[in-house]
């Protein structure tokens, strides 16, 4: 199938450039890169590239100005992102279009790209999809991809939505001096990633939106004038706002969101500094992702349950009292809690998803509940009060803990962390702590970052047989710098220095290059 849609591709291609496409590959030429990347293709990725080996370099861009890879290039492109996926594979937000189709992560090895813009960006074959995609899906990935859309449901889409494309005489070529290529679109010269955000997709079987452009118009036409000035800000026309996967509403004066309750497809909301009280409106925004309330007087959150793909949510600051409701988001992963009127902390048990936690603890009971949500892989406590150093030993429980921050708090030791054996970061912010020797003998530990804090025997530190990364004060970089049997990185000084200790910090990192 994927032979004859190219040589209907081809006919057409020919009828406007001069012939770019590279002759076949062999089968024992895709066996050479399949045994190098340890992947096995899919069918129609292997039908392509028996087809046509990519383009030559004066080609146009099969898609739409971006280059048809060749084997050779598409190994090479697939070699940068497989030496990054092991340390950056969940590097920052990903957003999958539709929810649930593609792993929301920064890197898959398993992401085969046929295409690449020069900007570290890619359209690939999906050979991992997530639960609601399908194995050879087209996707974009890359450096400034976080939105991922699916953009066909199979590579024949893709190839014959191209085809009709050029029936329609919907494209724009562009002659700069000796070299040719073309774009989406009638005198337009977008860069095709960006275009994706406008097209209905997938291409040829694209998911209708359950808002009608009709429904649009008239729901802008009935909006207080704060509103309309808003999606005026916001985007180009209603249309766009509706369809807007990221909304950022910050501080904006709101106190009534019903206007949002068209928006179903944002992934990503932020309505910090506001008067918000009432977040019902948000039921409908069943593939939000990621949910700010900052600083709002919400309280009552019952919307929360309905966010069944709700991964990140930041409370601080709020009237909210109870975490039952958000104990029915499932998938949550990121949870911020800081100066709420919270007491029980008990349903946090039932967040079994709970990777991240930021929250102040101020009784044994707290803790206790704290402890006892073993999934956490990162836990931020702010303000920490009336905790006895015997109490504070429940954290022993939390094996599976990579990072851990004290922010505001007084520590008499960290032994409660002996038994931590994935930490690799500690982090103290305006924190004091009397005894430093747990740190010292931590065997995985990798950074330590001391910010405006104090560790009172802070040599101890120099006993640790596996940190690489210390970020603290000159005068604590002073003290340590010497005393290390190895090299440590202390590129990053917290704080203010003199020109003289500039100097000696400088100096420091230039012999030690």
């Amino acid at each position: 199938m994927i032979s004859l849609v190219m040589e209907e591709l081809r006919k057409h291609l020919d009828q406007i450039f001069p012939t770019f496409l590279n002759p076949p590959a062999t089968e024992h030429e895709i066996q050479l890169i399949e045994e190098q990347m340890n992947i096995k293709f899919s069918s129609d990725l292997r039908q392509l590239y028996l087809t046509h080996n990519g383009e030559n370099e004066m080609g146009p861009g099969l898609f739409f100005g971006l280059p048809f890879l060749s084997l050779n290039d598409l190994l090479q492109e697939w070699k940068i992102w497989s030496e990054l996926e092991e340390e950056y594979a969940f590097e920052g937000d990903s957003f999958s279009i539709p929810s649930g189709y593609i792993k929301e992560r920064y890197i898959n090895r398993y992401w085969i790209p046929i295409s690449k813009d020069f900007g570290g960006n890619n359209l690939g074959i999906d050979l991992d999809p997530d639960n609601g995609g399908k194995i050879c899906q087209l996707i974009n990935f890359g450096r400034d991809e976080e939105v991922k859309f699916v953009i066909a449901n199979q590579l024949n889409d893709l190839l014959q939505f191209i085809i009709e494309t050029i029936k329609e005489g919907n494209y724009t070529i562009h002659k700069d001096e000796d070299y040719t290529y073309w774009s989406y679109g009638r005198n337009k010269n977008i860069h095709f990633m960006d275009v994706l955000h406008s097209l209905d997709l997938p291409v040829l079987n694209p998911i209708k939106s359950s808002f009608t452009k009709e429904d649009v118009i008239n729901w802008y036409e009935q909006l207080e004038p704060q509103w309309k000035h808003l999606v005026q800000e916001k985007a180009s026309n209603p249309e766009e706002f509706v369809k807007k996967k990221k909304l950022y509403l910050i501080g904006e004066n709101l106190s009534d969101i019903t206007p949002l309750s068209i928006c179903t497809e944002v992934r990503e909301l932020i309505l910090s500094g506001n008067q918000i009280n009432d977040i019902r409106s948000l039921v409908k925004m069943t593939s939000l992702k990621k949910l700010y309330l900052v600083n709002n007087p919400v309280s009552e959150i019952e919307a929360i349950a309905s966010l069944k793909n709700l991964q990140q949510l930041n409370i601080n600051k709020t009237e909210i009292s109870d975490l039952m409701q958000i104990a029915k988001a499932t998938m949550l992963k990121e949870l911020e809690m800081l100066d709420t009127n919270i007491e029980d902390y008990s349903a946090l048990q039932q967040c079994k998803s709970l990777e991240s936690l930021t929250i102040s603890v101020h009784s044994l009971k707290q803790l206790e509940a704290i402890s006892n949500v073993c999934s956490l892989t990162e836990l931020h406590i702010h303000n920490m009060k009336n905790i006895s150093e015997e109490e504070i030993q429940l954290l022993k429980r939390l094996k599976n803990l990579q990072l851990i921050e004290f922010e505001n708090s007084y520590l008499t030791s960290l032994k409660c962390l002996s038994t931590c054996n994935s930490l690799n970061e500690i982090v103290l912010n305006h924190t004091i702590l009397k005894d430093g020797s747990a740190i010292g003998d931590l065997k995985g530990l990798k950074k330590l970052k001391l910010n405006d804090s104090t560790i009172h025997n802070l040599e101890v530190i120099a006993q640790s047989p596996s940190l690489k990364i210390f970020q603290g004060s000159f005068q604590q970089f002073n003290i340590l710098k010497d005393l290390f049997s190895r090299k440590i990185d202390f590129s990053t000084i917290s704080g203010e220095m003199t020109e003289a200790e500039s100097e000696v910090w400088h100096q420091y990192l230039d012999s030690n290059e």
